[in-house]
């Protein structure tokens, strides 16, 4: 798999899956030290993966502009512009993302690192 369908596939499980059924698969996919910045500030691990629990797992988003850049064999760079498309939300332009996903040896996957999300008005 390349990289840009291997780190969309990453960016879309990590919208669009229901971790309330699987909780063990947010704990792999979110670092043990992440970290966000997100439109209104600084938002602790906790914080994001209270948001990914407790979200709609109905909601999908579409994901465009999608780029994915290689820093090392076990860091890569993403960024994409995402809209949340169900339940639509007409008023919203959508936000500009960047990711930083590592590949973790130790538990074999890669693991979001670093994310900012910025809205767009």
């Amino acid at each position: 798999m390349n990289i840009f369908a291997q780190m969309q596939a990453c960016e879309t499980a990590l919208l669009h899956t229901d971790f309330i059924r699987q909780p063990d698969l947010l704990e792999l996919m979110l670092a043990h030290d992440f970290q966000e910045v997100s439109s209104a500030g600084r938002s602790n691990r906790e914080a994001v993966r209270q948001w990914l629990l407790q979200k709609d797992p109905r909601a999908r988003w579409e994901l465009d502009q999608f780029e994915a850049c290689e820093l090392t064999p076990d860091l890569r760079l993403v960024t994409y512009h995402a809209r949340q498309v169900i339940p639509e939300r007409s008023a919203s332009k959508g936000s500009m993302h960047s990711s930083l996903w590592c590949y973790s040896k130790h538990m074999q996957c890669w693991q979001l690192r670093f994310h900012q999300a910025s809205k767009l008005v």
